[in-house]
């Protein structure tokens, strides 16, 4: 017995002799109706067995298997002809009994699917959602510092306790990054692309520059551009920055600053002194090194000192400082005291 979509010869052959049971019969009704292929099928058997002289047109008892010897041979010879002869596949079946009905579907069942349907359709948005805007990378610093290369080349150099925010790629007409802290940024051009720092309020914007930003929490934002041309803006207020220049932002108004190359320190490890007061080299000092430096008098805080220290260690930096201006230096703990009479 050969299979023919999921039901047997062997049953076609007793449904067509009018010996199947009840059962059998509602079997090959439920095929007849599951698809028009099993209808031609069951049409051209039919054809097939009410030619073969198989079975008499007055009802007696059928030996099915002798039948079923007897139509074998032209059953397999029909499958071959109906190939060949795409018009056996328009006959439609000539069915004596019931006609199959078509079974529909409960509604809470068409309603389930409705529901999939809606979440297949709400996963892939998610997913399609998810890729186009990819979650942000963080990088931050507490007592470190740390250089990082953006997706579209720009170079960030980060200073202690210092976060920047940034996406995978930068997709969009914008490069926009966020700062908490101090940066020093040396941004690969990109006319088309401008290079968007936002920070504590503030917004600096470049194309291809370099520059560093101090966006320390409850301190002014501060700007110093080393080369190109910088944008800073703050709700209604803005100005334009060139190389050498520097500004702060205030609560209301942007000013320029007395540039200071020296706040470059904690990057560049360089600090350049002329005729300084020892108040403002201990500030450079101690933001290059990340030490706690202190005066221990205020009387020697107006000292003025020239000098040039080109990555050297701190305590010899240090040294040199206390010896130029014949001055005590001691460490308590992690605290360097300089301490003296003064300077003539």
């Amino acid at each position: 017995m050969n299979a023919h979509e999921n039901i047997s010869e062997e049953l076609l052959v007793r449904y067509l002799a009018q010996t199947a049971t009840e059962s059998e019969v509602d079997q090959i009704q439920t095929w007849l109706a599951e698809s028009a292929s099993n209808e031609q099928e069951f049409a051209a058997y039919k054809l097939i067995w009410e030619h073969s002289g198989s079975i008499q047109t007055k009802k007696i008892k059928v030996n099915t298997d002798a039948a079923w010897n007897k139509v074998r041979v032209k059953m397999a010879e029909s499958r071959v002809e109906r190939s060949q002869a795409p018009e056996i596949n328009n006959i439609k079946p000539l069915i004596t009994g019931p006609k199959p009905v078509q079974r529909k579907l409960p509604v809470t069942m068409w309603a389930a699917a409705v529901v999939a349907l809606l979440i297949m359709a709400f996963g892939w948005y998610l997913l399609r959602t998810e890729k186009l805007s990819s979650e942000p990378v963080e990088i931050a610093t507490t007592n470190n510092t740390t250089e990082r290369i953006l997706p579209d080349g720009t170079k960030v150099f980060l200073n202690y306790n210092s976060s920047l925010t940034y996406p995978e790629t930068f997709d969009g007409d914008l490069r926009t990054v966020s700062l908490e802290g101090e940066a020093f940024f040396d941004v690969k051009p990109d006319a088309s692309h401008p290079f968007i720092i936002q920070a504590n309020g503030t917004e600096v914007k470049v194309l291809g520059t370099s520059f560093n930003v101090k966006a320390y929490a409850k301190e002014p934002v501060r700007v110093d551009v080393s080369t190109g041309k910088v944008f800073v803006k703050k709700e209604k207020n803005e100005i334009y920055l060139t190389k050498g220049e520097s500004a702060e932002v205030l609560p209301d108004t942007i000013r320029t600053v007395i540039p200071d190359m020296n706040i470059l320190g904690y990057r560049t490890q360089i600090f350049d002194f002329n005729a300084a007061n020892l108040q403002d080299v201990v500030s450079s000092i101690r933001d290059g090194y990340h030490i706690d430096l202190r005066l221990s008098s205020n009387k020697i805080s107006q000292c003025r000192l020239t000098i040039r220290f080109d990555k050297e260690p701190v305590d010899a930096t240090l040294s040199v400082i206390a010896e130029t201006l014949e001055l005590k230096l001691r460490k308590e703990g992690k605290t360097y005291w300089l301490d003296g009479n003064g300077c003539q």
